[in-house]
């Protein structure tokens, strides 16, 4: 029999040996938190690691969600013809199932049209204008064949028996240039969509915040994928105009960056001379008789090539250019000149629907020198992939056929003894870069003017990122929009308030007047003086440099990503067809930062090339090195306790 006594002895030993063992497996447990919280700690706050978003709330976009009822989606209130008789409004059905509107109205609180019986699709877009055959002569004059649109409804007049007729109630239903209201309503009269525009004082329940801005004319105000009921839904759109949302397109494949003007003459005339069926060239200006051997050689090989050239740009359209664009029509070419209210400002040529050439210059002997020795700083990219080049050719087309068709005009050029000039100007810029080719991953998102260049999913949002760095190179920019701030210069403050470095390289040619670079340049190294920011602003030394201006339109974020593009940051470059590609890659994006420092560093002075080029990278080295130090120092304590 076993003793008690004996048996409790022995149960407390046990018990007294777990207790111990317990407690020191969590004096263990508690070291290894300790260790782990201590590096989390330092890695936060080293940067290296970023818990902010994922501690923040869900975000479900209002783009992704179906609204429940019909939505105004355009709207031409201002067009460029006599009495406005194509002014026309288009609703859309985002649902999933017919909607019948009959007894539906749209009103201006003045003036009211009644909708007939019919039913909208799901996915559905109608139009309703004044003057049905007005309209359809006016759009056929701004779009291709195949993308005509005809009206549903008219209003103002009986001009089409097919076109169905609104019923009018009270006065005229006439959209005010100056200002005025949209509002949609149901048969029951309730509300089901209100935009206002101008000077419009509605302050119903269906629109938040300011009116929508006067419309300038021959511009359409249309919707982006979105119904918020505020400005920032809305788009201003040359008439005929699509709206082309920002897209992600990731690719493995080539892509090449060069600049001017030490390579950018090289990488043109190595890239058309490789063209075998077509291009399409979309051109602020085009004077370079060199460039123009190229494509007339190119034509001569049986490529197809389409010109889109600015039709009123600054100082007039020269002889020169003239006498290229119809050097190009005699050669088979085709061409034409835009006339939208804004300009185009874009420079990129599309070739063998697989190659897209973005750039900040115009082909000009400036832009595009033959001679590297002369010329402005310029940026450009060389992308290898059909579904960005497919991107730009919807672009290209849509805006080439609301050009003007060229005419003829050598005669008047040879009446007038006109001579094209074959000299080569030399300047005293000593080349520094060669153009750098990489084929591996790549980020490319597209940013057009006027449809993304202020969206957040775009420059704004390149800068509004930024972690460690942003440097700009602009050509033009203004501390002011009009009354208004220039959301970019504000978008870099808040970049440097939140620990980045920011540095802000200007031209220097163009100064005369107020709210100009030297006025940005010192307003905002006055802000980091006040604020002890990590944020810089110079002119360009063009005489040092060597160059006739810097004329480029870029930024680099992180040394991860870089835009390149023929954007200014002024109030009317968001208003013109501009065009650029933000490219996610790190080794294009240092390319670029290397030709950034080089022009700092010659316009500063003294400074060392390349002085703070890579000092966040460096930083958080040092930083994972001393939190793996501490770690290692920190378990070999715990190792020493648990033998103790």
């Amino acid at each position: 029999m076993k003793n008690p006594k004996k048996e409790t002895t022995r149960f407390h030993k046990i018990n007294t040996e777990e207790i111990k063992m317990q407690g020191k497996k969590s004096r263990e447990n508690l070291c290894v938190l300790v260790v782990i919280g201590i590096c989390l700690v330092v890695l936060v706050c080293s940067g290296v690691l970023d818990f902010t978003s994922a501690i923040q709330a869900p975000y479900t976009s209002p783009d992704n969600t179906a609204p429940p009822n019909l939505i105004i989606t355009e709207i031409y209130s201002n067009t460029n013809t006599k009495n406005e008789l194509d002014e026309y409004i288009a609703i859309t059905n985002p649902c999933t199932h017919s909607i019948n509107i009959e007894g539906w109205s749209i009103t201006d609180n003045e003036g009211k049209i009644i909708f007939p019986p019919f039913s909208v699709a799901p996915g559905e877009t109608i139009y309703i204008t004044r003057n049905a055959s007005v309209f359809v002569e006016q759009i056929s004059n701004v779009t291709s064949k195949d993308k005509n649109i005809f009206p549903d409804f008219e209003y103002g007049s009986d001009s089409d028996p097919e076109v169905g007729q609104m019923q009018t109630e009270g006065r005229a239903f006439v959209l005010r240039n100056s200002g005025d209201e949209v509002i949609l309503e149901d048969k029951s009269g309730i509300e089901v969509d209100a935009v206002i525009y101008g000077d419009s004082t509605y302050k119903g329940e269906g629109w938040q915040g300011e009116p929508l801005r006067k419309p300038r004319e021959g511009m359409i105000f249309k919707r982006k994928d979105r119904d918020t009921n505020q400005c920032k839904d809305w788009l201003l759109l040359q008439f005929g105009a699509s709206y082309h949302a920002p897209e992600k397109i990731n690719f493995s494949g080539e892509v090449t960056a060069f600049v001017s003007p030490d390579c950018s003459f090289y990488v043109l005339n190595r890239e058309i001379d490789n063209a075998s069926s077509s291009m399409f060239i979309n051109l602020y200006q085009f004077e370079n008789p060199y460039l123009m051997d190229i494509v007339l050689d190119a034509l001569n090989r049986g490529v197809n090539v389409y010109l889109l050239l600015e039709g009123s740009p600054v100082g007039g359209i020269t002889d020169e250019e003239l006498h290229i664009a119809e050097k190009i029509k005699e050669r088979g070419g085709e061409v034409r000149f835009s006339h939208d209210p804004f300009i185009n400002h874009a420079k990129y040529v599309i070739i063998d629907n697989e190659t897209i050439i973005v750039m900040s210059e115009n082909w000009k002997n400036t832009g595009i020198p033959y001679s590297s020795s002369f010329g402005n700083r310029g940026w450009g990219v060389a992308i290898r992939n059909e579904k960005v080049a497919n991107y730009f050719k919807e672009v290209f087309f849509e805006d080439f056929y609301r050009g003007k068709e060229f005419s003829a005009e050598i005669e008047d050029l040879e009446t007038k003894g006109f001579f094209m000039t074959r000299e080569i100007p030399e300047g005293s810029y000593v080349p520094v870069f060669e153009p750098l080719t990489m084929n591996c991953n790549f980020t490319v998102i597209p940013v057009l003017a006027p449809d993304t260049a202020v969206s957040n999913e775009t420059i704004l949002g390149m800068i509004n990122h930024a972690k460690e760095s942003v440097y700009v190179l602009q050509f033009s920019t203004r501390r002011f929009w009009g009354e208004e701030d220039n959301p970019f210069i504000h978008a870099l403050i808040g970049a440097a308030r939140r620990g980045c470095e920011v540095k802000v390289l200007l031209d220097s040619k163009y100064l005369e007047g107020e709210n100009n670079n030297d006025e940005v340049v010192s307003w905002l190294n006055e802000v980091s003086r006040e604020e002890n920011l990590s944020l810089e602003a110079k002119l360009a030394d063009l005489d040092s440099l060597g160059l006739t201006k810097i004329h480029n339109k870029g930024l680099i974020v992180d040394g991860k990503e870089v835009i390149i593009a023929s954007l200014n940051w002024n109030a009317n470059s968001i208003y013109n067809r501009e065009a650029g590609v933000i490219v996610e890659n790190e080794n294009i994006a240092l390319f670029y930062e290397d030709v950034f420092f080089h022009d700092w560093n010659v316009s500063v002075k003294g400074e060392q090339e390349g002085g703070g080029e890579g000092t966040p990278t460096k930083m958080r080295i040092v930083w994972v090195v001393v939190t793996l130090i501490i770690s290692f120092a920190i378990f070999r304590v715990v190792k020493w306790y648990k033998r103790v």
